[in-house]
């Protein structure tokens, strides 16, 4: 077996991450010393409680909040409208429950940390009394005799559960252990498997006398709780738009970053991927709110906002779940910070029972998955020809090109760029649960290369999540995390690459020395020369840490404390040394940067019932916030001495020395009112008040209301006759947001550095002059929302709907706009201007097939998003009363941002058509509609009059689907992402304005005397009216596809661990699309793609490992 060994450096990082957390828990475990506990001990809880006429469920309630525990039972059951008297006095909770449950008929057990609650049908017993196995119905006729075992997806026996012979009465229910033995008639007889807040399963009997069976949890009958602003709730009793990610569904996906979670898995959300080994993709989410500010939605990271930080910081492997508010009721309690949504992740923690260890690991290697289609060395001879019969005379090849072509010599660029592209994951956690401690700890080490050189990730990232009950009144906890990421290396040039034609040479005679002009012309560029020669150490270590304390004060009336600190430490060290061939000397920089971000969050929560069927929610806060960052640069050149590269820029000269420093402060007030009678008719009423110290003086302060209501109309009596809807609820919520994504002193007068000539000019002086203008009335951006919704779920739970239109307004964008000049300033930054989006969104997931051995579930995400800008800077240059567009900025009054405004093709010029449209029109010539003239009339001849809003890049929707197959052990899990509509200007289709003699080209069909095509002009057409190539950014993705097998529990056993999963995975498999740029995705369609990089297709095999 082949060891590799991790360096001391590494050695190091993890150490310090490990000593650091492993302080923390010390810290708050010091008077804490954690038992086991068993499911027992929850049962032995004291209650002292009084209850007179009562509802059952409202009991229940009452019963969580005395004791933390958690029921679950269908919401259709009647006997929760019974009344009942209960009273009890230091009592355990087991005999309280027994007494207030056993008249109703409704029997109970303990599932996985839950009291699962159960009618008790006429004639049968009670499940305590069913363990032994009875069975309910002894068969006439006895083949065989089967028997088994029933756990859950964790390991844990569920006792309880009923097994009985499809289409008989024939049954039994599994003993205390889980077990149970039953009579079976036929070979052929098929088992059912059923269990309040599991899905059932159908095995067929066949030959075996052994069956064992998992049952997988009902997370729709458990009444999934969903996490929202400072609280949780359960979705049913939701009154905004919030999505919930089946975390479960992608734990086998290779994601470097948490953003690719969010991938075609969630209506509303647009996530584009850029390609590059653990960085996060941008996120928006039901469109673009703004022009110039921020468009990220904000994350809040376990409970306080992350400040700072970015999804790439996090472990995917650390999340428990992740939900998305969408409306303005959901997200109006942050207030400023989420106009543009909002990204709620939880992290794991601990659950009740023995310490359990996992480990998770994968290895696996990526590819392009997406390139430009460039001429290979046959095609590149042809198109030269056909260059030289477009130009009438010689397009002659470089010497160097020659000599190649002469050898048979000839490379593929992309080829030559490329790098073996290793992944690798490595995360070892444990976690547990007593009666008093709470605990989650992880290790993990990411590493990831992309096929472009030189581009290089690693993660290795810690997490400590830790709760401790104090008291019976006091919880204290700490949720803390550490990233310490390496983006190490110089990154092979991918527009050098794509001019790079096959006849080219990267390195010297000497076959070792990279050639700085591999074609001998100045345009194209040698792509790996940076990556062969220079050095760059870049390094990001990110902490996050939030403290809480959780005081319960009285009935119902709580306080928390969250403290929040995040820091960021980054350095980036760069150094190019002296190259003969380049003729120049060494060169290099330093930059450090660090950015802290603390948070004091005091929340005051009430929860009540204040009436018959009237339930009271309220939430109080008060936040102050402060960021502070500080950065300073070092840069110098002529270095003559290589030796220590970055670490000696003293001896260089043309020194760049450069430091700064920023801080902004926020002030918030926050109250929440929750209320709902008899749990079918729910309001919410809120409102923010937040201070900004980056605003004007006036303007500093910005109150943000919402209200929303929802109505669970298949509780009420005259629905409960539509047997195949089991619930239907109706949403509207408004509300306002805010934006504050602007630098810290935008509204101030700001300085800068301004050297000056005095006298005869022999000597500069520094000094400093203003560079921006003032504005004391500077505010928010604020954004105004309406959102209608429906929830159903049906046909027994096996579909489960959410159904959203809304409707969005952002008014006073934050704008430069433009001014007479006399004063030495040409446009200054104030609140003008106004977007608005509308909108679709359809989340569906379905149970299609449940038969036997095998199920198949469907999850679709459908969006559709429209976009338009509504005011500008209100200006009229024409004086005509209609406000200007900004043509130079691409925004147009009624359309989307992100317009194309462009003249409108009409086909190719061809032998015999009229040319004078276009002055100095050839045959080959794209040929534009003439659309207007100075009169508003075509006037023969083809002007920037006759440019117009032709398209724009807005897709007309998006889609995600996964398909999940189950067969015994076996999961197979195909997720689809789907974009159809949207074009984008894709210069690299027009050779002639591509330096088709110099460099190398697409490989798309052009015009000639002899393909004379009437969709792409000829090879040398030099574009003069700068007409921008436009294509339709439509894809089908195959995203993700993955296998897994569980082990069978008796081979697990004989490897004596809990259980073990092995998986196959591979991400962007492949893209069925007409775009031939960078992507589709991201819409790369010039030679330079910028930050991104080609999408990786990724493949991985891993596994999980419990014990």
């Amino acid at each position: 077996m082949k060891i590799t060994f991790i360096n001391q450096r590494l050695i190091f990082r993890i150490v310090k991450s490990t000593l650091l957390q492993l302080f923390l828990t010390l810290l708050f475990t010091s008077s804490t010393w954690a038992t086991n506990v068993k499911g027992q001990d929850m049962l032995d809880r004291k209650v002292t409680i009084t209850l007179n006429q009562t509802s059952l469920i409202d009991a229940l309630q009452e019963i969580e909040e005395k004791t933390g525990v958690k029921f679950s039972y269908n919401s259709r059951m009647t006997e929760l409208n019974e009344k009942v008297n209960l009273t009890a006095e230091d009592e355990a909770l087991s005999s309280v429950l027994t007494k207030t449950l056993k008249p109703l008929g409704v029997s109970y057990i303990l599932i996985s940390n839950r009291i699962v609650l159960r009618k008790i049908a006429k004639g049968q017993a009670t499940l305590k009394e069913s363990f032994g196995g009875i069975n309910y119905v002894l068969p006439e006729k006895i083949l065989q005799t089967v028997s088994g075992t029933v756990k859950d997806d964790t390991g844990e026996t569920l006792p309880g559960v009923s097994i009985v012979v499809k289409g008989t009465t024939n049954g039994t229910t599994t003993d205390i252990d889980g077990s149970f033995t039953l009579n079976v008639p036929t070979k052929s007889s098929v088992l059912v498997f059923s269990f309040v807040g599991y899905l059932a399963q159908e095995v067929t009997v066949g030959n075996q006398s052994q069956i064992n069976v998992n049952l997988k949890l009902d997370t729709q009958a458990l009444d999934e709780v969903v996490v929202v602003g400072y609280g949780t709730a359960k979705k049913k009793d939701l009154t905004g738009a919030v999505s919930s990610v089946n975390i479960e569904d992608t734990r086998l996906q290779p994601n470097t970053n948490a953003s690719q979670i969010l991938r075609g898995t969630t209506a509303g959300v647009q996530v584009i991927d850029n390609g590059r080994p653990g960085q996060a993709g941008s996120i928006r989410i039901r469109g673009i709110n703004s022009i110039s500010a921020s468009t990220d939605p904000l994350i809040v990271l376990d409970g306080i906002i992350y400040a700072g930080g970015s999804l790439a910081d996090i472990n995917p492997n650390d999340i428990e779940s992740m939900d998305v508010l969408k409306d303005a009721s959901s997200t109006a309690v942050y207030g400023s910070l989420a106009a543009n949504g909002v990204i709620e992740i939880t992290t794991k923690k601990g659950k009740s029972g023995k310490p359990k260890f996992s480990l998770n690991s994968y290895i696996g290697a990526s590819d392009y998955a997406y390139l430009p289609n460039y001429l290979n060395p046959e095609q590149y001879l042809a198109a030269r020809k056909d260059a030289e019969i477009a130009e009438g005379g010689s397009v002659p090849f470089s010497v160097l090109e020659l000599a190649n072509i002469a050898a048979g010599r000839s490379i593929n660029p992309f080829d030559e760029i490329k790098q073996a592209a290793p992944m690798s994951n490595y995360q070892l956690s444990v976690s547990g649960k007593t009666d008093k401690v709470n605990y989650f700890f992880s290790g993990a080490y990411t590493a990831s290369k992309s096929p472009v050189k030189g581009d290089n990730f690693s993660r290795l990232s810690s997490r400590l999540n830790l709760g401790v009950q104090a008291t019976d009144w006091l919880k204290i906890g700490i949720n803390s995390g550490f990233s310490s990421i390496d983006n190490s290396g110089v990154r092979a040039s991918l527009e050098s690459a794509s001019y790079l034609g096959p006849y080219g040479s990267l390195f010297l005679e000497d076959g070792v020395s990279p050639n700085p002009l591999p074609q001998n012309v100045g345009l194209v560029q040698n792509p790996i020369l940076g990556t062969l020669l220079d050095d760059n150490k870049s390094i990001k270590n990110i902490l996050f840490t939030n403290a809480y304390a959780d005081v319960s004060i009285w009935k119902g009336l709580s306080y928390k404390m969250n403290a929040g600190y995040t820091r960021t430490d980054s350095k980036n060290f760069g150094y190019s040394p002296s190259y003969i061939p380049l003729n120049r000397l060494g060169a290099g920089s330093k930059q450090h940067g660090e950015s802290q971000n603390f948070t004091l969050e005091n929340i005051v929560k009430y929860k009540q019932k204040i009436a018959k069927n009237h339930n009271l929610d309220l939430t109080l806060l008060y936040g102050v916030y402060e960021l502070s960052n500080q950065s300073s640069f070092l840069s110098s050149r002529n270095i003559f001495n290589d030796a220590l590269g970055y670490n000696a820029l003293e001896i260089g000269e043309g020194f760049v020395i450069d430091a700064g420093a920023s801080q902004n402060r926020q002030i918030s007030n926050m109250a929440r009112l929750g209320y709902n009678i008899a749990s079918k008719y729910f309001f919410t009423l809120s409102m923010r008040r937040d201070g900004y110290s980056a605003f004007g003086e006036g303007e500093k302060y910005g109150i943000f209301p919402a209200a929303a209501f929802s109505w669970n109309i298949s509780d009420e009596p005259f629905f409960q006759n539509i047997s195949q809807v089991d619930f239907l609820k109706l949403r509207a919520s408004w509300g306002r947001n805010g934006n504050r994504g602007v630098s810290e002193y935008s509204s101030l007068s700001q300085v800068g550095q301004n050297n000056y000539v005095f006298g005869d000019g022999s000597a500069t002086s520094i000094g400093l002059s203003t560079t921006t203008l003032a504005n004391p009335n500077l505010g928010w951006e604020t954004t105004e929302s309406f959102n209608v919704g429906v929830d159903m779920e049906a046909f027994s739970e096996r579909v489960n709907a959410s159904l959203n239109f809304y409707s969005s307004n952002t008014f006073d964008l934050l704008l430069n706009q433009t001014i007479p000049n006399t004063n030495g300033f040409e446009n200054f930054l104030r609140n003008i201007g106004e977007t608005k989006n509308t909108g679709f969104e359809l989340d569906v997931k379905t149970l299609n097939v449940q038969k036997g051995n095998f199920t198949w579930n469907t999850n679709l995400a459908f969006s559709m998003n429209r976009n338009k800008i509504q005011k500008l800077t209100g200006r009229d240059i024409d004086l005509d009363g209609i406000e200007d567009d900004d043509i130079a900025s691409g925004w147009f009054i009624g359309y989307p941002l992100g317009s194309n405004f462009d003249y409108v093709f009409d086909g190719i010029f061809q032998e015999g058509d009229d040319l004078g449209l276009i002055r100095g029109a050839q045959v080959g010539d794209i040929k534009f509609k003439d659309i207007s003239g100075p009169n508003g009339e075509p006037d023969g001849s083809i002007t920037p009059l006759d440019r117009m809003v032709i398209s724009d890049n807005q897709a007309k929707f998006n889609m995600g689907i996964t398909n999940i197959f189950s067969y015994k052990n076996f999961s197979l899990s195909v997720a689809l992402n789907i974009r159809e509509g949207g074009e984008s200007s894709n210069s690299l289709i027009n050779p002639g304005s591509n330096f088709f003699d110099l460099a190398n080209f697409l490989n798309t069909p052009y015009w000639t005397t002899s393909n004379p095509i009437d969709t792409n002009p000829r090879i040398n057409y030099r574009n003069p009216l700068g007409y921008g190539f436009y294509q339709d950014r439509s894809f089908v993705r195959l995203q993700d596809v993955s296998l897994s097998y569980n082990v069978p529990e008796r081979w697990a056993d004989m490897l004596h661990v809990s259980g073990l999963q092995v998986y196959a995975s591979g991400k962007n498999l492949h893209t069925w699309t007409s775009w031939e740029g960078w992507d589709p995705e991201f819409g790369g369609g010039g030679r330079n793609p910028g930050d991104n990089g080609p999408l990786l297709k990724t493949f991985v095999g891993g596994i999980n490992v419990s014990f």
